[in-house]
């Protein structure tokens, strides 16, 4: 459970169109994706919860 939540958890900062998400590297490989604002509140709310949810990037697979 600990690591489905952390996968979870994760992908609203990477669907994120800013400079933490695809952002501009993202451009013409991703679709731009609009985040509802209860879907980040509720990320938010959990995050709390959680903080260890919010696993690191791993650079080696960084652009």
């Amino acid at each position: 459970m600990r690591r489905y939540l952390t996968m979870l958890m994760g992908e609203i900062p990477r669907l994120s169109d800013d400079e933490n998400g695809y952002g501009p590297r993202g451009r013409g490989f991703l679709a731009h994706v609009d985040i509802p604002d209860e879907v980040r509140a509720a990320w938010e709310r959990l995050l709390t919860r959680y903080p260890w949810s919010m696993r690191k990037a791993d650079p080696r697979f960084a652009g």
